[in-house]
C-alpha cells in the first residue's frame, strides 16, 4: 500500500485535465525561444520594471509579518502580470507555432506539476485546485466527519477521505483555518446547520508564529482562552471532538530570522491539559510524526512530503475510528 494514495492522487490530477508532462526536447525548445524573446529590446525594458518590484517585495517579505508592506505585493503581482503578457508576446512573436506548448506549461503550473522536487505541489494549499477542498457527496446511512485545521489538515484530507471510503463521509472547512482568531470569526459557518458526528480539529502553528521580534500571532494565554470558546461552539453541536496536537516545526521553530515560532511542544501542553479538562479526545499527531520527520519532513518548511500525510492520515482515521464506534 505504501505510496498508492500519492500516486492516485497525481495520476488523477493529470489524467482528469488530460497534460502529459512536456518531453526534454519541449523544455529545450521553450527554453531557446524564451531566451531569445528576453534578450529582444521590448523585453529588457519590461524585465527592468519587474526586477524592482521583485526586489521590493523580497526586501519586504524579509520582515516579520506585522512590519510589512501590503502593498508590495500588490505591486509586485501587477508587475509580473505585465511581465508575463509582454513576455508571451515576444515568444510568439519570435515562433509563432509554439503556443500550443506554452498553453501546456500554463496548465501544468496551475496543476502544480511543474515543480522538480516531490511535494512542490497544490496537496497542502486551499487553491479551488486541490480536490481535497472540493465537499463530498455524502453516502446515506454513514456518519459524517468534519476536518478543521490549517494546510497540514489539508495535506491530510484526501487520504483520510480514501481510507474511511464506506465508513463515513469526511468534510472539511472550505479554506486553511489558520490561527485561532479565524476560528472565532468562521466557527459558526464551518459548523453550518447539518449534523455532525465527528469533528477532527486542530489550530496551533499559526497561534505560535511570531508576527514581530517580540509577539506572537496568539499568545500562549489568548491561545487557550480562544480554544476553550472554540470548543463551547464546536460541543454546541452535540459531536464527539477530537483534537490534533500541532506538528513539530524543523530546526527548533526558527526557519528564517523573520519566520519563527514559540515552542510547539509547550503550547501543546497547554492545550492537550485544556482538551483533557474539557473531556476532549486528544489525537497526537506530535508525537506520531517527531520520530519521522528527518524522512518525511520537508527542509526548512513546516510541511510534508506525500508520504507525511499518509502518515498523519492513519493516525487521524485511527482516532475518528475510535470515536465513531
Amino acid at each position: 500500500m505504501k505510496h498508492l494514495l500519492t500516486l492516485a492522487l497525481l495520476f488523477s490530477a493529470i489524467h482528469a485535465f488530460a497534460v502529459e508532462p512536456l518531453t526534454d526536447a519541449e523544455k529545450k525548445r521553450l527554453a531557446d525561444t524564451e531566451l531569445a524573446a528576453k534578450r529582444t529590446p521590448a523585453m529588457r525594458e519590461v524585465a527592468k520594471t519587474h526586477s524592482a518590484a521583485r526586489k521590493a517585495y523580497t526586501d519586504d517579505r524579509r520582515k516579520f509579518a506585522a512590519e510589512r508592506d501590503k502593498n508590495a505585493g500588490k505591486v509586485y503581482r501587477e508587475a509580473t502580470a505585465v511581465y508575463d503578457t509582454a513576455l508571451r508576446k515576444a515568444i510568439l512573436g519570435i515562433d509563432s507555432t509554439i503556443e500550443p506548448l506554452l498553453a501546456k506549461q500554463a496548465e501544468l503550473k496551475k496543476l502544480g506539476l511543474d515543480k522538480a522536487n516531490e511535494g512542490e505541489s497544490v496537496a497542502d494549499s486551499d487553491s479551488a485546485k486541490n480536490d481535497a477542498m472540493k465537499p463530498p457527496k455524502d453516502e446515506p446511512g454513514l456518519p459524517r466527519v468534519l476536518l478543521i485545521g490549517d494546510s497540514i489538515s489539508i495535506g491530510y484530507t484526501l487520504p483520510v477521505r480514501a481510507l474511511l471510503k464506506g465508513k463515513a463521509n469526511v468534510h472539511r472547512i472550505p479554506q486553511n483555518g489558520g490561527a485561532t482568531e479565524v476560528g472565532l470569526e468562521k466557527m459558526k459557518s464551518w459548523l453550518g446547520d447539518g449534523k455532525w458526528d465527528v469533528i477532527h480539529f486542530n489550530f496551533g502553528l499559526h497561534d505560535a508564529k511570531y508576527a514581530s521580534e517580540t509577539t506572537q500571532r496568539a499568545t500562549r494565554e489568548q491561545y487557550a482562552a480562544n480554544l476553550r470558546t472554540l470548543i463551547t461552539q464546536m460541543k454546541a453541536t452535540g459531536a464527539k471532538l477530537i483534537f490534533a496536537t500541532t506538528t513539530p516545526v524543523p530546526k527548533g521553530g526558527v526557519l528564517s530570522p523573520t519566520r519563527k515560532f514559540d515552542s510547539i511542544e509547550e503550547r501543546n501542553k497547554i492545550a492537550t491539559q485544556l482538551m483533557q479538562e474539557q473531556g476532549v479526545a486528544i489525537d497526537d499527531l506530535y508525537s506520531v510524526m517527531l520520530p519521522v520527520m528527518a524522512k518525511v519532513g520537508r527542509e526548512n518548511d513546516v510541511h510534508f512530503a506525500p508520504e507525511g500525510y499518509e502518515v498523519l492520515a492513519k493516525a487521524v482515521v485511527a482516532s475518528i475510528e475510535t470515536q465513531l464506534k
